[in-house]
């Protein structure tokens, strides 16, 4: 009877594992079958790519698909260089310093990234307008970081509360001064939390969608908000082909990274701070 019911309970748990699988996986085949069909419509029924690379020419020869890539590149990188020059000294001084209101001040911090884009779309629009910033590619980049900068500085806030306190009072009676101290000692003891921010940093600025649309026209839309926007050439349909080519285009960099950072992710998960 036991043997009856391991066996029953392995069935299931293979059956649910498959349908997990299938739901994840079917989404991101049908969009990589779409990308190499030369069909003008959507059939689910047509599940083997007549390899037709015509999508995926349009998607890097055709300019406004090209600046779209390439202004998401722009702007990620950017995003993750600036997310982190801000965020490891306020995480520091956040997890070392208590100054008053520095909890609420916390809080605040986190009540921005909670906030849905959506609130802050038209004051951006108007704001970025007046301005002189909108469809901008720092201006865009200044927008993420309303909601990039609050989770990398919790993030790093939480690695360097892991470290004993005793390590910067050796190093600062040894004469380190703070930059010193940070270069020689903070940053590589918190190398995977700063692999961690940047991680997340990348992600939601290369996978927001709906901001990148509101505070971006033309010359600095990005590939998510470009996607938005796939009519035909003619004015006519939409360009599903090349869409799903794009699609795919965004998922690389999220896997690469997901790939490097993996390691990093577990320690973080590990320590119960992610």
């Amino acid at each position: 009877m036991k043997s009856r019911r391991k066996i029953l309970t392995n069935i299931l748990r293979g059956i649910v594992a498959v349908a997990i699988v299938f739901s994840f996986a079917f989404p991101i085949y049908f969009t990589i079958n779409v990308s190499l069909s030369s069909k003008t419509y959507i059939s689910i029924g047509s599940l083997l790519p007549d390899l037709y690379l015509g999508n995926w020419k349009d998607l890097l020869t055709l300019e406004r698909w090209a600046n779209a890539i390439r202004n998401s590149l722009i702007i990620s990188a950017a995003c993750v260089l600036v997310g982190l020059i801000l965020a490891i000294p306020a995480g520091y001084v956040f997890a070392r310093i208590r100054f008053g209101g520095d909890r609420h001040f916390f809080f605040w911090l986190l009540t921005n990234r909670m906030a849905p884009p959506v609130v802050l779309s038209i004051p951006y629009l108007l704001m970025f307008r007046s301005m002189g910033i909108w469809d901008t590619q720092y201006g865009t980049v200044l927008a993420f970081m309303v909601f990039n900068i609050p989770i990398a500085i919790w993030l790093i806030a939480s690695f360097v509360v892991t470290i004993p306190r005793e390590i910067d009072y050796a190093a600062f009676l040894d004469g380190y001064s703070i930059w010193r101290y940070f270069r020689r000692i903070l940053l590589p003891v918190i190398a995977p939390g700063i692999a961690v921010t940047a991680f997340f940093i990348w992600m939601y600025s290369w996978n927001e969608m709906f901001l990148a649309s509101v505070v971006t026209s033309a010359r600095s839309k990005t590939l998510t908000a470009e996607l938005l926007t796939t009519v035909g050439r003619l004015g006519w349909g939409i360009e599903y082909g090349v869409a799903s080519a794009g699609a795919v285009v965004t998922l690389i960099p999220g896997l690469a990274l997901l790939y490097w950072a993996r390691k990093y992710l577990i320690r973080g998960f590990t320590f119960g701070r992610l």
